[in-house]
């Protein structure tokens, strides 16, 4: 315990050193104060980008256009759409003093990674994968009115993301490769045991609802913020220091599932996960799917479906990490 207490005080200082660091490479983005909160009007944002801001005709949105992807905005939202792809801001975007703005934890965590990825990959390692199977053992996890349970079809998804990443080079770890149980806070110990450059847990969904359907990936909240559910504002966490590389896996993964499977786009959310909050490097965990809506886990059977999931998932880590090393190759001396 006192081991993970002398981790977790080093890690905030990192996270301090690297968010310090974020902020003077995108110093160009300048905030302005307001109601004692630090913000980013779209229009400098837009210059920083060299684009352009336009209002969407016949919509009450806002198109941010850049060399890379339109990012289109909704006033008084958390909705943001980068290349189609739905994400979601810690805030809403707000007005301030005339202009559309975001908070600036927002600007430089969600929408500069996820719209210039290069520019904060050159440091991020890609050489070692934890892949999380969600539950196990005793903890079955959400359960279909047809028999579907997560904790099999999760590990049955990420026993084939494990195949597709070896084959592609990628050395890869599994939390667990058969049905038992670990704790939580276990699982973030293991990835930092195994030296991950990466951490993405593998969840299956369920509501109260039988109409609720889609994939939802999830990345930690930022220091400051609350979960995209809502709740209270939360303290910086071990998994903060990768606030940005966070959100660029998160956003590669998730629309990588997205166009392999043609599912529901319920967006890029944030949340304060155990194993997310523990993570020792960018991490990401993807709910696959709604048990509790009939078709969806119809789908869920049928070894195709899966294998679909399974090489959107691969698909993504490994946009992420070719990213990553372009990156690097154009910084190298």
């Amino acid at each position: 315990m006192k081991t993970y207490r002398l981790w977790f005080r080093w890690a905030l200082v990192v996270a301090a050193w690297w968010g310090m660091a974020v902020i003077a490479a995108a110093s160009a983005i300048r905030p302005v104060t307001y109601q004692g909160e630090r913000y980013v009007r779209l229009e400098d944002l837009a210059g920083f980008y060299g684009g352009t801001l336009e209002p969407s005709p016949g919509t009450d949105r806002v198109t941010l256009q850049t060399r890379w992807a339109d990012a289109v905005f909704r006033p008084d939202s958390r909705e943001l759409r980068i290349g189609g792809t739905l994400v979601w801001l810690h805030d809403p975007m707000t007005r301030v003093r005339g202009s559309w703005a975001l908070r600036e934890g927002d600007a430089l965590h969600v929408v500069d990674p996820i719209m210039r990825p290069a520019e904060h990959l050159r440091r991020a390692g890609s050489r070692i994968v934890v892949l999380d199977p969600g539950h196990g053992g005793a903890d079955t996890g959400a359960k279909g009115k047809r028999g579907v349970e997560e904790k099999r079809a999760a590990l049955d998804i990420t026993r084939r993301v494990r195949s597709h990443l070896i084959a592609a080079g990628i050395k890869v770890y599994l939390t667990r490769d058969n049905d038992r149980f670990i704790e939580l806070e276990e699982r973030a110990r293991m990835a930092r045991r195994w030296n991950a450059d990466l951490f993405v847990s593998i969840h299956l969904n369920s509501a109260a609802s039988t109409t609720a359907q889609g994939i939802e990936t999830f990345v930690l909240a930022a220091e400051g913020f609350s979960s995209t559910a809502g709740g209270s504002r939360s303290a910086a966490a071990p998994g903060n220091q990768h606030n940005a590389l966070n959100s660029a896996l998160g956003f590669q993964i998730h629309r990588a599932v997205l166009q392999q499977t043609s599912a529901p786009d319920r967006g890029l959310k944030r949340a304060r996960f155990i194993v997310l909050r523990n993570a020792a490097c960018p991490s990401v965990l993807i709910e696959c799917g709604f048990l509790s809506h009939p078709e969806e886990e119809k789908k869920m059977m049928t070894e195709a479906y899966r294998e679909e999931l399974a090489r959107g998932i691969a698909r993504g880590i490994l946009n992420y990490v070719n990213l990553a090393r372009r990156a690097q190759r154009e910084t190298a001396p």
